[in-house]
């Protein structure tokens, strides 16, 4: 079906590329197995969050009391995210058991997969969703400079003790391959062509962070540290 759409290159060729995904794909299915070996089920969850706010709907599938996420595509950040908000609801929801995340996908270039382990966090959970919808609100008002890829580069280098501006940049600025500054809805946000100094704006009363002097770093500070001080390997 895919060489009749053209996706695959022609003869063996496409047949090496066809074997090569099928490879990547059995590595994946044979690392998340294994931890989906209990029968999935719906987690009916209703949380307060304060200030006349709920959050209410369903976490599936949930194995035992593990979350276990598989992608064909390289793990990041947008991925551990999925994972994080559904466990932060179960942890909220039902404090006295001991939940975790998984995250499969693959790693760089052409090893095998690459699994996170996400644990439950120090702070409450309930506290940590109502900072995630108080960033909800505020994105609800204006277009925050919180761009995916960018803002988690630049946590995870301020995270790992490494400059944050340059992880950030990488992520950010297109050069032989399209960076976020080219997302129609980053260029209708901040114009074409902006720079990350565009995003890099000064904090506002009640946006303050420990380590963080501009609004990028600040709002990537509260929606991932709490995430990447719970990841247990990859």
């Amino acid at each position: 079906a895919e060489w009749c759409r053209g996706t695959l290159p022609p003869g063996q060729l496409g047949w090496r590329k066809a074997r090569e995904i099928l490879d990547r794909v059995v590595q994946l299915a044979a690392e998340a197995m294994p931890l989906r070996s209990e029968p999935p089920r719906a987690v009916d969850v209703d949380i307060e969050l304060g200030a006349c706010r709920r959050l209410a709907g369903t976490v599936s599938p949930v194995y035992g009391a593990h979350l276990v996420s598989v992608t064909y595509s390289k793990l990041d950040g947008k991925h551990l995210l999925a994972a994080w908000i559904p466990l932060l609801a179960l942890a909220a929801h039902m404090p006295g058991t001991e939940w975790s995340a998984v995250c499969i996908g693959r790693g760089k270039g052409r090893g095998g997969p690459r699994t996170a382990h996400l644990a439950l966090p120090e702070v409450p959970a309930a506290e940590l969703l109502k900072d995630l919808v108080a960033i909800y609100d505020a994105g609800r008002r204006e277009p925050l400079p919180l761009p995916l890829k960018t803002s988690f580069a630049w946590a995870d280098a301020r995270h790992n003790g490494f400059d944050p501006v340059y992880a950030a940049g990488q992520r950010w600025r297109s050069g032989k391959y399209p960076g976020e500054d080219a997302q129609p809805a980053h260029v209708r946000a901040w114009g074409a062509g902006a720079a990350l100094d565009d995003l890099m704006q000064p904090l506002r009363p009640g946006e303050e962070h420990p380590g963080e002097n501009n609004r990028l770093g600040a709002y990537a500070a509260r929606l991932w540290f709490p995430l990447l001080g719970s990841v247990q390997g990859g």
